[in-house]
């Protein structure tokens, strides 16, 4: 059963950072966020790490295996 529940804006701006991609809902940023506080896997800077590395993938800024193979002498 779904259920709506209502927060400030402030709180509501602070989980829109939480965000890892921006079509990420807002339930999966609360159940992320509550792993997360039970087994303190991500903490805010490996998740703006990842939201950026999936920024960069959403732009196609990425190198294929045999660009980083012939940049790393390989």
């Amino acid at each position: 059963m779904d259920t709506t529940i209502k927060i400030k804006d402030k709180t509501r701006t602070k989980l829109e950072n939480f965000k890892i991609y921006s079509k990420e809902t807002y339930n999966d940023v609360i159940e992320r966020l509550m792993r997360a506080a039970q087994d303190d896997d991500l903490d805010p800077q490996t998740i703006k790490n990842l939201r950026k590395s999936l920024d960069d993938m959403e732009k196609g800024k990425t190198y294929s295996l045999e660009q980083v193979e012939k940049e790393l002498d390989l």
